[in-house]
């Protein structure tokens, strides 16, 4: 009975560190993300800017 124990005891081991590797692996995934789009969004601020200053010169 104590082997059907510590096989169980193993098995949700092992789904904790999944879960907590999927929660890990989520988390990098979401800031990685924004993180892209800040940079998209400050490239396209600049353009806007550029073309701004240069529709002003004329």
């Amino acid at each position: 009975m104590k082997s059907v124990s510590r096989e169980s005891g193993r098995r949700m081991e092992l789904l904790f560190l999944v879960l907590i590797f999927a929660g890990l692996f989520a988390t990098y995934d979401a800031i990685r993300r924004v993180n892209k789009n800040l940079i998209d969004q400050t490239e396209e601020i600049k353009k806007i800017r550029e073309e701004l200053i240069k529709n002003n010169k004329k």
